[in-house]
């Protein structure tokens, strides 16, 4: 479907002007349409493929939607008959990585203590129906492929020697981090800094449940690397060591990593330069 034909649909549906959407173009599986700076968003897959993946963050799109959670998710109120297209109301707020580094421990415990809650009360869901799932050796094996695929996009941006540390630790570390504790739950699959928006109040939000399905339960604790956040969001969440601390320190290398392939393929500067610094931080650790 042409951007345009698209636009008559959001306009159609929302009865707003052309000039209150932004349309964001970055994703590889959807072309989204953000009107008000995320009041409300639409997403339209590019192409049959990615339609029928859609078909599953809008199945948990309506299943979130029954619960009844301490803090703001997306709530689904457009969805096409044949899945071309879904809208929701969003979720306003900054991403936390925008934040992290201004915050205080009071405020990192607060934070992380209704994040704690929240995943108690989504990983305890049952009714989920047809779901995937995913164990940590499965996801272990697609992070090593993952790196084996794009390696060669971090040539211009680091050393031999760097890329040898880096090397080492997706063939020898990547496995030995990815324990957890064997139990695959609900889990929103890719919780972190970006998908986690913080209002003037502090209040949380959690966007982009397109990768839920069943995970061991450390899956949503790992891409939050802030060690008092992370502790908080435990503590809230009450059951014992979830996710231990080397695990989750491995965890945050790895997701640098897969990240900065991202950024690069989408010529994404900015973001290059962000995990650039942070992985170039990191590199001694990555050492055997």
């Amino acid at each position: 479907m042409s951007i345009e034909n698209e636009l008559k649909i959001v306009k159609r549906l929302t009865s707003v002007d052309e000039n209150r959407i932004e349309v964001n173009e970055t994703g590889w599986t959807s072309r989204v349409y953000i009107i008000d700076g995320g009041r409300i968003v639409f997403k339209f897959p590019r192409n049959a493929e990615y339609q029928e993946e859609c078909k599953q963050e809008i199945a948990t799109l309506k299943l979130i939607k029954e619960q009844n959670f301490s803090l703001s998710v997306p709530v689904l109120n457009w969805v096409a008959e044949d899945n071309s297209f879904f809208g929701f109301y969003g979720v306003e707020g900054k991403p936390l990585g925008t934040v992290i580094d201004g915050l205080n421990e009071h405020q990192k415990i607060e934070i992380g203590t209704q994040l704690g809650g929240f995943l108690k009360q989504l990983h305890s869901i049952k009714n989920y129906g047809d779901i995937k799932a995913q164990t940590l050796e499965e996801q272990a094996e697609e992070y090593q492929n993952w790196y084996r695929r794009d390696r060669d996009l971090l040539k211009d941006f680091f050393s031999e020697p760097e890329l040898k540390k880096i090397d080492d630790f997706f063939i020898c570390e990547v496995p030995k981090c990815m324990t957890g504790t064997g139990d695959l739950v609900f889990c929103h699959g890719d919780l972190d800094y970006n998908n986690t928006l913080i209002n003037d109040e502090n209040r949380v939000g959690v966007i982009d449940f397109g990768d839920a399905r069943l995970y061991d339960r450390s899956q949503d604790f790992r891409g939050m690397d802030d060690h008092v956040l992370r502790e908080a969001m435990i503590k809230a969440y009450s059951s014992g060591e979830v996710i231990s601390k080397e695990a989750a320190e491995a965890t945050s290398k790895m997701i640098d990593v897969l990240n900065i392939f991202y950024c690069i393929e989408q010529r994404d500067s900015v973001g290059i330069n962000n995990y650039l610094d942070r992985i170039k931080s990191k590199i001694s650790p990555f050492v055997i």
